[in-house]
């Protein structure tokens, strides 16, 4: 009760001047906004005090609509010595020029401290309106929103990704290990398998021990997976969502970000791994297969290699220094192609099984979007499931499985598709212009000051 400390004496004043304190009904007729529409005279509004003026009678009401000033006649503003800023009131009066007489005024409830935090009230409701379009644009598109189990029974097995994990014990003592999904793609394909052909979902993602300024450890996601189609059709309706939401959010295909405007007309460009390793990064990743090939022509180039680097090490640490910083900095770009060795639950691409159809998207230096033509040989993704969790077993010691139930379904048969996952919050980042992802998080429970 610390954030209490120094209010007692107020709450107590109150009282003892027969204040009613928490009333449980309220008798608001209209919101601040609807006080601008025509004859709108006689109201009863609610909202917070703000820059209270007792010698000239004057406040401002805030609601979630808006602000209009108050103005209290000599006949009620005795009680004013009772309220305080950010008290929560309800005004009876008469709206005269764009301000409100008051008739009445009560108070609702005290305000006893200060505000704890501050909420970015801008990013909240901007928030709402991208999640409102992003579900219009797939229901509209014959699209079925579903929703799936946040526990799964393995963890991503993925080595770069650690999943939260808890302990379900039921009435007979007996403990089962559960994950908290870093996504949702297991449970969507069993979907994919058992005849849902065109599926999308807005969830939380979890993922531990990844914190900074582009990445919150449990985010806000979209998934999206579609029959018969692949990665390529992917990138079609990725442009043309963000495209969209583009023109219903600012009215326009032109977003200002960091300093930068960013055209988000279609058709975005397209640039393959290999392509943009040999012009930015002097390295062919044809001839890098072998780890020994790769740290050669890195040394070559100038990189720093480690004693310890694995492929996927070696890999991001070139692609993050040399690679990210040359993309196009005013327009969106799909990177493509990437290479085989990297983990992925995409197929190959067709003839060159040094490199799986996958993409990822960059906007304004941000990665949003990681999409696949999806594997769904049963074979083949079993044997890259007992890789990855090999290299589980060797880096945090994890004692179970692998996915069976995903493993089943393929064995049953899922057909030909395409998926992805994009990360919301990062696009909200873009649209609100945030530099840190904490600026469009209503709440961080980690508290962690930015880096």
């Amino acid at each position: 009760m610390e954030h209490l400390t120094g209010s007692r004496d107020r709450f107590e004043r109150l009282r003892q001047n027969g204040i009613p304190l928490y009333p449980a009904r309220c008798r608001r007729t209209h919101a601040v906004a609807q006080t601008l529409l025509p004859g709108v005279t006689d109201v009863v509004l609610a909202g917070r005090l703000t820059l209270m003026d007792a010698d000239s009678g004057t406040a401002v009401l805030a609601d979630a609509s808006g602000r209009i000033p108050l103005y209290a006649p000599p006949s009620i503003t005795a009680c004013w010595t009772d309220l305080a800023s950010d008290d929560i009131v309800e005004c009876a009066g008469t709206v005269q020029n764009g301000v409100l007489r008051l008739h009445e005024l009560r108070l609702l409830v005290p305000s006893l401290s200060p505000a704890p935090e501050t909420i970015p009230t801008a990013s909240v409701v901007l928030r709402a309106n991208m999640l409102s379009h992003i579900r219009r644009f797939f229901d509209t598109r014959g699209f079925i929103g579903v929703d799936t189990p946040t526990f799964m029974t393995v963890p991503d097995l993925t080595p770069a990704l650690v999943s939260f994990r808890t302990i379900y014990r039921d009435d007979a003592g007996k403990t089962v290990p559960l994950y908290l999904q870093t996504s949702p793609e297991h449970y969507m394909k069993r979907l994919l398998a058992a005849g849902y052909e065109r599926i999308y979902q807005l969830c939380r993602f979890y993922r531990n021990g990844e914190r900074f300024s582009v990445h919150n450890p449990e985010f806000t996601g979209l998934e999206w997976y579609e029959a018969y189609t692949d990665s390529y059709g992917v990138m079609q309706t990725t442009q043309e969502l963000v495209a969209s939401m583009a023109v219903a959010l600012n009215q326009t295909h032109l977003l200002n970000y960091r300093g930068r405007t960013i055209d988000l007309s279609p058709p975005w460009p397209r640039v393959t791994v290999r392509d943009t390793f040999l012009t930015n990064a002097g390295i062919d990743l044809d001839g890098c297969e072998a780890m020994a090939d790769f740290r050669e022509q890195a040394v070559a180039g100038g990189f720093e290699t480690r004693d310890n680097d694995t492929w996927d090490d070696l890999f991001y640490r070139i692609f993050t220094q040399a690679v990210e910083p040359a993309l196009p900095a005013d327009r969106p770009v799909f990177v493509t192609e990437y290479p085989a060795q990297l983990p992925s639950l995409a197929r190959c691409v067709p003839g060159n099984d040094r490199y799986v159809e996958r993409f990822e998207l960059y906007i304004g230096g941000l990665e949003l979007a990681n999409a696949f033509t999806e594997l769904n040989d049963p074979v083949e993704q079993g044997r890259r499931f007992e890789t990855q969790r090999e290299l589980k077993i060797l880096l945090e010691g994890y004692p179970g499985g692998v996915d069976e139930a995903l493993l089943a379904a393929l064995a049953y048969g899922m057909p030909p598709s395409g998926g992805i996952a994009l990360g919301v919050d990062r696009l909200l980042m873009l649209f609100a212009d945030a530099a840190h992802i904490d600026e469009v998080l209503p709440f961080v429970p980690l508290h962690d000051k930015k880096p």
